[in-house]
């Protein structure tokens, strides 16, 4: 039987996740911000509609959106790089009244690990988030707002940094002066993960909770892009702080891997052997 599944936000990452979905043969909902893309998500097999999330209204039609879905998957940006004033709170707080009317079963909520504050070193689910920026705050009070409709089943999902062949931090990067962080950790995570962790939670209706997802490996900012640079052909950015030990947050996930989820993508380009040094495990 096929399950009705709806993405709110379907971009670099929402769009792949509908296609696979689709192959599998559910029955995708899919949501855009420009009236251009809904042709093309409709081309692919995806009914697709214009939704535009705001603190105080929702542009479209959220209730025929939301009508009968078996699964919401939740993935849209804070937008507070855009408009530091951006209350992204607001707006899920808004679209949760909208979940309530249409009594969805199941929702998954893409978050951030930008929830736990640098200074909290390692960190796991179990671990309180202690944000220290204006995003990871935002994102936190929305996860708030959602676990607290028990109705339904819950999965708050919270990805590093998003990385891919088409999307690399490593470029606008390349060739700055960055005046210190050299030596903090990457939490970083490729998309073809995250494509079939989202797969695997949307698989698991019945079992809610919150679930990290980052690479089980942690170099430097300056091992890192300094050897992706290489990789690449371009200049690699150049930290003004010395050379030590890896620092600050390593966020680990014992929830995916208690759920038998082993991370298939390296996050070194192309896979690289993974470096002996700070690997999740070891201190």
């Amino acid at each position: 039987m096929s399950n009705r599944i709806g993405i709110l936000g379907c971009g670099w990452l929402g769009t792949p996740l509908a296609e696979s979905l689709r192959a599998k043969g559910n029955i995708v909902r899919g949501s855009t911000t420009r009236e251009e893309k809904v042709n093309q998500l409709s081309q692919k097999g995806i009914e697709a509609g214009v939704l535009r999330l705001g603190e105080r209204e929702i542009e479209g039609n959220p209730e025929t959106f939301l009508k009968g879905l078996d699964c919401l998957v939740v993935n849209i940006p804070p937008g507070l790089r855009k408009d530091s004033r951006a209350d992204f709170t607001a707006r899920i707080r808004l679209l949760e009244t909208y979940l309530q009317q249409a009594a969805i079963p199941h929702l998954v909520f893409v978050s951030s690990t930008s929830v736990y504050g640098a200074s909290q070193e390692r960190v796991t689910e179990a671990d309180p988030p202690m944000p220290d920026s204006q995003t990871g705050r935002q994102m936190l009070e929305a996860e708030k707002v959602l676990l607290g409709n028990t109705a339904r089943t819950t999965q708050i999902l919270r990805p590093g940094g998003l990385i891919g062949s088409d999307r690399h931090p490593v470029f606008t990067l390349s060739g700055k002066h960055i005046p210190s962080g050299g030596n903090e950790r990457v939490n970083l995570v490729r998309r073809q993960d995250l494509l079939q962790i989202l797969s695997l939670l949307i698989a698991n209706p019945s079992l809610p909770g919150i679930f990290n997802a980052v690479f089980p490996e942690h170099p430097s900012k300056r091992e890192y892009y300094t050897r992706e640079a290489i990789h690449f052909g371009i200049s690699p950015p150049v930290y003004g702080d010395s050379p030590a030990p890896p620092k600050g947050k390593k966020v680990s996930g014992p929830a995916l891997k208690a759920l038998g989820y082993s991370f298939a993508h390296s996050i070194w380009t192309p896979d690289l052997p993974s470096h002996p040094g700070d690997i999740e495990g070891e201190d």
